[in-house]
């Protein structure tokens, strides 16, 4: 997550128990976490 000035402020992640999110969670959300980020870093340079 970067804020106005283009600098990382946060990070975004999955955590949680292998069987729920597999051996290799990144297949399956690593696209919702980048998204996420995304949105937050696009929300901190409307308000910064």
């Amino acid at each position: 997550v970067r804020g106005p000035s283009n600098r990382v402020v946060a990070a975004v992640s999955v955590s949680g128990p292998i069987e729920r999110l597999t051996r290799h969670p990144g297949r399956m959300h690593a696209q919702a976490v980048i998204d996420a980020a995304a949105r937050l870093s696009e929300a901190l340079r409307r308000t910064g």
